[in-house]
């Protein structure tokens, strides 16, 4: 449907690597760019989700959902958000603009969302965005907000990214993982091996911790863990 699989064969092989990792249920997240309306993008994920159907492994169940751009400027309806949603939940994984800076009607737009429609917001991969690396408060003011927090996988076994996350994950700011998976070559699978690394690093309880909150996100209950604020000193975060 976008930048992700390019044919039913890495889609297969895909869902085959997930599940040799462990995983147990997977939640398909296309985006969602406002190029369409919103009905036309659920007939298109539903097409795409008929035909890989049957080549899901056995014993992963699955889920349908988006992920959202958000920019705060002509941002979809909050009916259109709603239709949006992870499949069986209230929450809407949401990406915002790789941009140094983002506008304080982005932060309106969704602190207006969560008032309006009392969904959640799941901002996906924070580590990936350059205002966060520069200003992690930032993390805190969304989930202050009521945001729920993403990490990709990788941002545990890619050493630039690593210091950041885990010092968001020591601060109770990480409250789910997504493998974000597009290709067999540079963004495959890596929940297996973002496991392995964070026992390494002593973080097995926190691994633990985070497999169950997404569960009951999954489940419907998003109640916010305790949290603190990450500080930053040049490029070291604590």
């Amino acid at each position: 449907m976008d930048d992700g699989a390019n044919s039913f064969e890495v889609s297969v092989e895909l869902l085959k690597m997930e599940a040799e990792q462990g995983v147990k249920e997977l939640v398909f997240t296309p985006h969602y760019y406002g190029k369409t309306t919103v009905q036309d993008f659920l007939s298109a994920r539903g097409e795409a989700f008929k035909k890989i159907q049957n080549a899901i492994p056995p014993g992963v169940k699955t889920r349908l959902g988006a992920e959202v751009m958000m920019t705060g400027i002509n941002d979809p309806s909050d009916e259109s958000l709603c239709a949006l949603a992870i499949e069986g939940t209230k929450c809407v994984l949401m990406e915002f603009p790789f941009t140094l800076r983002w506008s304080p009607l982005l932060f309106e737009r969704v602190s207006d969302f969560i008032a309006e429609t009392g969904y959640t917001p799941i901002i996906a991969h924070v580590e990936r965005y350059v205002g966060v690396a520069r200003n992690p408060f930032l993390v805190t003011q969304l989930v202050q907000m009521g945001c729920l927090i993403q990490l990709n996988s990788c941002a545990f076994t890619d050493k630039r990214l690593r210091r950041l996350a885990l010092a968001l994950l020591k601060h109770g700011l990480v409250h789910c993982l997504g493998s974000d998976s597009h290709d067999l070559d540079r963004r495959m699978p890596d929940y297996a091996q973002a496991k392995t690394v964070m026992e390494r690093l002593g973080y097995e309880a926190e691994w633990k911790e985070i497999q169950w909150q997404t569960g009951k996100i999954l489940t419907g209950e998003t109640a916010l863990k305790p949290y603190s604020q990450v500080r930053k000193f040049g490029w070291i975060y604590y």
